[in-house]
């Protein structure tokens, strides 16, 4: 085990395999003497640009963790933009002076430099400044509007250490495959950083798809698995599970609440259940579960050196970590989760406080997205729920059109209508997190007290018909 600030000089022979990459014909293979001379050519082409903060956007986790340690090692900070999607990346354009990407043109009007251009395998790299900021991640936060999280290199160099010491054992040797994207902390630090640091190989394609994931691991005889529930439960559902589960020495799961039947499932056919990670971007990991035969909603046990708390105002979680990069010691970060303190130290939680959804291992503030629809000329008000539809969290929009709406509505249809406020979204957000259902209402529904609760929007998609219907009749 490495730590991250020594992470380049470590001595690890030149053809130790760092990750593999999905190519026609079989896997390509990265050895430590390229994986260093890219950083180190990335570096030099870094240097000659002028000062500040440095874009970093990859499909490839390789790809990201040159980029990554070049800007690093530059003594920039990385700005890790939480999508690809157009209006994320523009918005970047008066925060970063260049981008590092393996895409064509991922921040309009900035340099374009690629991670895996020209290598450079001379000259020693020094240590790095632990001190030092290092990264800003994008997160939708518990007050709705997003916003930039800025780490430094401690808290990413302490909480690799944490992992190392806490599931270390449990991962072995194994090699890293996983689903988890690479541009949020959780997949950042499982799938690239604490691999790097253990010397441990990672698959650097991310694996969406079961066959794809089938068929990779069929040429190792083990892995350790990172990934979201949605992924799990797709892959607990297809043929062939149990004699691929059986090859995961461990599972990761995080982004969300894992479903207990799920857990089951994998208990069942690999012989142990997930280990699920909470925590956020802000706090960096808070704590650990297992469920599994027997043990549904298992309690969460905080991860070594994490205080939790519980506001006796809310109820809400209070947490008090070196790995947190916001808040303070004394009074702890909270988050929107409310919860219940067990008399061991563990907690159980009992549902959200604010108004922010995780579908898959991206979180969606609602607040956000009504405030981009309200500025839409076919919107004149909305309200936007989650629905549950096959064991998934999906989103739903209740929308009260405008008259230019109205007027398209009965010209051109309800789908077409739809299919345009999607795309106007899709510039900012992933299409995972857009909405599946619409209904279109004269106005919002609401109770006696002048309230539009949760139960009245949900109300408007019991029936089949009401998701294809233009409009209610009053």
């Amino acid at each position: 085990m490495v730590a991250l600030s020594q992470l380049l000089g470590a001595e690890r022979p030149d053809d130790a395999v760092v990750a593999w990459r999905a190519a026609p014909g079989g896997d390509r293979v990265l050895r430590w003497s390229d994986f260093r001379a890219g950083v180190l050519g990335l570096e030099r082409s870094l240097r000659e640009l002028p000062a500040g903060r440095v874009a970093l956007y990859t499909a490839d986790a390789y790809a990201f963790a040159i980029g990554l340690l070049a800007i690093w090692q530059s003594g920039r900070v990385a700005v890790c933009p939480p999508n690809g999607q157009p209006d994320s990346l523009e918005a970047l354009c008066d925060v970063v002076i260049a981008a590092v990407s393996d895409d064509s043109t991922p921040v309009p009007g900035r340099p374009l430099l690629a991670p895996e251009g020209e290598a450079d395998d001379a000259g020693e790299p020094g240590p790095l400044v632990r001190s030092a900021p290092a990264l800003e991640l994008f997160t939708s936060g518990t007050t709705g509007r997003g916003k930039a999280v800025a780490k430094a290199l401690h808290h990413l160099e302490d909480e690799v250490a944490l992992l190392d010491s806490q599931l270390g054992e449990r991962v072995g040797d194994a090699p890293v495959f996983g689903s988890a994207s690479h541009q949020h902390l959780y997949g950042m630090l499982f799938r690239v950083l604490w691999p790097l640091a253990a010397g441990r190989p990672f698959h650097a394609t991310a694996l969406l798809h079961a066959e794809e994931l089938a068929a990779r691991l069929r040429d190792h005889a083990t892995c350790a698995l990172v990934s979201v529930p949605a992924q799990l439960k797709r892959l607990a559902e297809r043929d062939g599970f149990a004699a691929l589960a059986r090859r995961c020495r461990v599972v990761f799961s995080s982004g969300g609440p894992l479903a207990a039947e799920t857990a089951e499932r994998w208990q069942v056919a690999a012989g142990h259940a997930p280990v699920e990670i909470f925590g956020s971007t802000e706090t960096g990991g808070v704590a650990w579960r297992r469920q599994g035969r027997g043990r549904a909603d298992a309690p969460w046990t905080p991860f070594e050196g994490v205080r939790v708390s519980r506001d006796p105002v809310d109820g809400r979680l209070r947490v008090h970590s070196q790995l947190a990069s916001v808040g303070d010691q004394r009074t702890g970060f909270a988050m929107g989760d409310a919860i219940r303190l067990e008399g061991d130290g563990r907690f159980a939680i009992e549902g959200r406080t604010d108004r922010v959804l995780k579908i898959g291992e991206k979180r969606l503030s609602l607040p956000e997205m009504e405030e981009r629809l309200r500025v839409h000329p076919l919107v004149d008000e909305v309200a936007l729920l989650p629905l549950e539809q096959a064991g998934e969290t999906r989103l739903a929009a209740v929308i009260v059109p405008t008259a230019e709406a109205r007027e398209q509505l009965h010209r051109r249809g309800r789908r077409a209508v739809s299919s345009e406020l999607r795309e106007a979204l899709a510039r900012e957000w992933d299409r995972v997190l857009l909405p599946r259902y619409f209904r279109f209402v004269r106005a919002l529904p609401e109770d006696a007290q002048g309230k539009v609760t949760l139960a009245l929007l949900r109300a408007c998609f019991d029936e089949p018909s009401a998701r294809t219907a233009p409009e209610s009749p009053a």
